[in-house]
């Protein structure tokens, strides 16, 4: 039996049914007011405009699938009924700090709300002067926000830190731990420094489920105007990353929004002269996306055959027996091992029965670590 046939008996033996759904990474666009994050918003999502309205709706949502030749090299090969790739879904969360905002602590709490659920944040900010806001002020505008998420941290750690410490002194030792922990971000938050700093105190059982803002991964993206210089942009860039170079999971990117928002808009042939005529290579919504997945350390598994053919997005590090989990529960429970190939011994050897022949498909079991362009089967019994 081939090993598109393997995968359909133990889909019938046990008739289990994966989820259909796609895989959504949840991003949110941030920014002082003014910064553009509109307008990076439609760059980012193809164009999709933002509501006028927001009063049935806390953020404007749109839905980019991730491109990979790779998937698109196995749906060609494989004929699915259906492909499903990898998709982001960007937030462009409205902007409600500001100067004249401070005090209003509803509204900043509902802003910081939004932030929480999200995977990673892309911070908007403003290098084009503005009539209303005056000239540009990049590394001002990205420390009053980072501020604010700082300062929104502190005040969810003091809260929590008291109820602790008089939980302790009614004898409740259990709670040392999460105390020590809380102590010590307290004390780098009041140094005015991000949470992301203490990754892995942050990631740990006692503090992940308060999904600190300044703990999440975050890319600072420089909405330029056109007439700004390469070398302007860069220096900002420099400053910026100087700025964050010892924070982990941050990085710097930058982008015309204006018109990369008016690409979208245009056919390929179009839209490949227009990057042309601004000195581009490529838009901005493919290199965002990668920058993200590297943000989030991510990387890409694949499940492949006749029913369908499905990029997966899978934590770099992560077991095959992790993996199993991600396409359905059952399939860790009753995990036997995993056929894996790698996506570039696929495509060499032109076909499974090929592959197999050559003996480029491996038996792994649970611990195995997945790498990037797997394709594997998961044999499991339930």
């Amino acid at each position: 039996m081939d090993f598109v046939g393997i995968l359909d008996e133990y889909l019938r033996i046990s008739r289990l049914k994966i989820p259909h759904g796609e895989m959504k990474l949840k991003l949110g666009i941030i920014g002082l007011p003014g910064s553009g994050k509109s307008t990076v918003f439609r760059a980012l999502t193809g164009g999709l405009e933002g509501s006028e309205s927001r009063k049935h709706r806390d953020a404007d949502l749109g839905v980019v699938r991730v491109s990979d030749p790779r998937l698109d090299f196995l749906a060609d090969f494989h004929k699915p009924r259906k492909v499903t790739p990898v998709t982001v879904e960007y937030s462009d969360i409205q902007g409600v700090v500001g100067e004249d905002l401070r005090g209003k602590t509803s509204t900043l709490d509902k802003f910081m709300s939004l932030i929480r659920p999200l995977d990673a944040l892309v911070h908007c900010v403003r290098f084009f002067d503005s009539p209303a806001l005056g000239e540009a002020n990049p590394l001002e505008d990205f420390r009053a926000l980072e501020d604010e998420m700082i300062l929104s941290d502190m005040a969810i750690v003091e809260r929590r830190l008291e109820r602790v410490r008089k939980d302790l002194q009614k004898g409740k030792r259990e709670l040392a731990l999460e105390n020590e922990l809380l102590t010590k971000a307290l004390d780098l938050l009041e140094q005015g420094k991000p949470l992301r700093c203490l990754e892995q105190t942050v990631d740990t059982d006692k503090l992940r489920g308060f999904s600190f803002l300044s703990s999440k991964p975050e890319l600072v993206l420089v909405n330029a105007e056109e007439d700004k210089s390469r070398e302007h942009i860069q220096s900002v860039l420099n400053e910026l990353k100087t700025l964050v170079n010892d924070q982990p999971r941050i990085s710097v990117d930058w982008l015309f929004a204006d018109s990369e928002a008016e690409i979208t808009g245009l056919s390929v042939e179009e839209a490949r002269e227009f990057l042309e005529d601004l000195s581009l290579d490529e838009g901005a919504k493919d290199r965002i996306v990668r920058t993200s997945f590297l943000l989030l350390e991510l990387i890409v598994f694949f499940t492949a055959g006749e029913p369908e053919v499905r990029a997966w997005p899978l934590t770099c590090g992560s077991s095959a027996l992790e993996a199993a989990g991600t396409v359905h529960t059952d399939m860790a429970k009753g995990f036997i091992r995993a056929e894996v190939i790698s996506f570039d011994d696929f495509r060499d050897a032109g076909s499974m029965a090929a592959a197999h022949k050559a003996g480029r498909i491996r038996l792994e079991g649970r611990d195995y670590t997945v790498r990037d362009g797997d394709i594997i089967l998961f044999r499991f019994n339930v």
